[in-house]
């Protein structure tokens, strides 16, 4: 694995690989991690493991690299017998049932309904005592903790239990020694120091607003997008609901009568109207209102640009809007833009400034920057585009302050 940098982000978890026979990884186990340095226990085993899977489904991290063999993760009581389960694919994850939990029948229940469900299992460092003998049958993967159980134990346990279809893990392996006593035993796999520390792993930590404005977009971008998926995604958000329903009510839009449910904003709005006002309210989320201001600026600056050069104005605003996504929220638009089903001429303008909406891109971006750093307009041209963008401006101000009145939290 890769190994990863502080400059990468925030500490976001650890991995620590495990290796088959042949010195293969066979896969990974994932730890929780965090920038103040706090143990799992420390926070809560519920708390860790959930900050953890929430990192592993939502943060830009290396996805690929890290799940390219399956994630050992561990998993408390309390998460297993949760309803639903934690949002994890079966085929990616291994469940460690670690050594502080019960078997009581309630759990084993619930063990054995995500077993039909797909889900594997490793019984982590367990006891071996007849209240887990239920369990064995489920489990896929036995832990051993080679430091907590003697060497000529360890192999009592493999022959009684030889007839398990299981493969058998020996953790926290330290030495060439231990490494080659467990081998000789018939280990399948193996895990330690001996092999690799855990590697920590950073990313970029998405905000909540900008995380959910990113699942509404990804359903807004499709071809055919979902409209009750949509309004299901909206309805769940209800500060984003509101923002939406006063902004449809707003005076930037007609009234023909009063908006009853979601469904009728999406239908007032229009899918591309909410595209923009869901991207703007998702990157504006506790944004300092300077960066608002310039971000607004450049997207209406984009707008009246592409009016004047018959090109769709709600694109370019969009696409102007987007180029700012790592300004406001410090995640490259190429990593922001990467599960999201954008149109080709949108992507090609944000991330390459190519066709006509990149031209135009890039022309606002040369006027933003002789504004910022007070250069003196060359030619008519300059000249041209330095009067629309204090049009710009000014129209940005007077969204922020519209916002400011219309989205204020009840």
């Amino acid at each position: 694995m890769t190994p990863a940098t502080k400059e990468m982000g925030n500490l976001l978890l650890a991995a620590q690989p495990i290796f088959d026979r042949q010195d293969t990884a066979h896969g990974v186990e994932l730890l929780y991690r965090n920038d103040l340095g706090k143990s799992a226990l420390e926070v809560g085993e519920d708390i860790a493991t959930s900050e953890l899977i929430y990192h592993l489904n939502t943060a830009i991290i290396d996805r690929t690299e890290l799940l390219r063999v399956p994630a050992f993760i561990n998993v408390s009581t309390e998460l297993l017998l949760a309803e639903p389960f934690l949002p994890l694919p079966p085929d990616r994850v291994v469940i460690e049932l670690v050594e502080r939990i019960t078997p009581t029948p309630t759990l084993i229940n619930a063990v054995r309904r995500l077993h039909g469900q797909g889900f594997r299992f490793a019984l982590d460092d367990f006891a071996f005592t007849p209240d887990w003998d239920p369990l064995l049958s489920l489990a896929s993967y036995i832990k051993v903790d080679i430091t907590s159980l003697p060497l000529a134990t360890a192999k009592q346990y493999r022959t009684r239990l030889a007839h398990l279809d299981v493969q058998w893990i020996a953790e926290r392996v330290e030495t060439r020694k231990e490494h080659d006593a467990y081998l000789a035993l018939g280990f399948d796999l193996f895990q330690g120091y001996f092999y690799a520390r855990p590697a920590p792993v950073y990313g970029k930590k998405i905000p909540p607003a900008t995380l959910q404005a990113m699942q509404i977009l990804s359903q807004l971008m499709q071809p055919e997008p979902d409209t009750v998926e949509i309004v299901s995604l909206i309805g769940s958000d209800p500060q984003l609901a509101i923002k939406l329903t006063r902004i449809a009510h707003s005076a930037y839009y007609p009234c023909y009568g009063t908006i009853v449910s979601i469904r009728g904003i999406v239908a007032r709005l229009g899918f591309r109207q909410l595209s923009s006002w869901v991207t703007l309210f998702g990157l504006l989320d506790h944004v300092h209102s300077q960066y608002a201001s310039l971000a607004l600026t450049r997207a209406k600056a984009c707008e009246h640009l592409a009016h004047q050069e018959q090109l769709d104005g709600q694109t370019a605003y969009f696409i102007g809007l987007l180029s700012t996504v790592d300004l406001l929220t410090g995640i490259p638009s190429n990593e922001f833009l990467a599960d999201l089903e954008i149109d080709t001429t949108i992507r090609e303008a944000v991330l390459l400034h190519q066709g006509s909406y990149g031209s135009l891109l890039n022309r606002i971006e040369e006027t933003e920057r002789r504004h910022a750093q007070r250069q003196p307009v060359r030619n008519i041209e300059e000249e041209k585009l330095s009067d629309l963008y204090y049009q710009a401006q000014h129209a940005a101000l007077e969204l922020l302050a519209t916002l400011s009145q219309e989205t204020v939290t009840e």
